[in-house]
């Protein structure tokens, strides 16, 4: 005799529970996979930004000694400058001591010895690159003459005259030429 089964809701139910339980157990272990698997992540993430955090560190400092270090080493240059200008302009200070002691002496021999030391300088000065700007009879350059004021003359735009001196280090202007150009003569009756 075959049993007829009835259902048993009481097994279903408990059926039903025992795999809800697994499906829940399976998702636990399949969150707890995925926290272990985002916490070894973060791990990495967190180890990583403390290295470039160290080497974003270590790299200001070697910037900021560079710095420092550049400064030192332009200072270190403008003085070597300096005190190389300084030395080079000494012996013209020698000599107008030189002319100063012999300040009673003949006025020949008094000029013969402030040529000395004009020449004197002017070899300091071109030695160092400063050399003096073109003058009389030399085309008029803005760039390089300041014009005072207009002469007559057989062409325009000519140096007649230098009032002043200028000088250049190598194309660097130091001081313009202060000068007096020429304008051509008006030939006839002009208005």
């Amino acid at each position: 005799m075959e049993k007829d089964k009835k259902p048993n809701p009481a097994e279903d139910e408990q059926a039903r529970l025992e795999a809800e339980e697994r499906e829940v157990a399976r998702k636990a272990e399949e969150a707890a996979a995925e926290l272990e698997r985002a916490e070894g992540e973060l791990a990495r993430a967190r180890k990583e930004v403390e290295t470039l955090k160290d080497k974003y560190v270590r790299l200001m400092a070697d910037f900021d000694n560079y710095r420092k270090r550049m400064q030192a080493e332009v200072e270190a240059a403008r003085k070597e400058g300096e005190i190389k200008a300084i030395r080079a302009v000494l012996p013209v200070l020698d000599d107008l001591e030189r002319a100063l002691e012999h300040a009673g002496a003949d006025p020949e021999t008094v000029a013969e010895g402030v040529r000395a030391v004009h020449q004197g300088f002017q070899r300091i000065l071109s030695g160092l690159g400063v050399e003096p700007v073109p003058g009389t009879g030399e085309p008029f350059d803005p760039n390089v003459h300041e014009a005072i004021g207009v002469v007559e003359g057989e062409e325009d735009e000519k140096v007649a005259a230098v009032y002043q001196k200028g000088y250049v280090y190598g194309e660097q202007l130091i001081r313009p030429a202060r000068v007096a150009v020429t304008k051509k003569k008006e030939v006839g009756g002009g208005k």
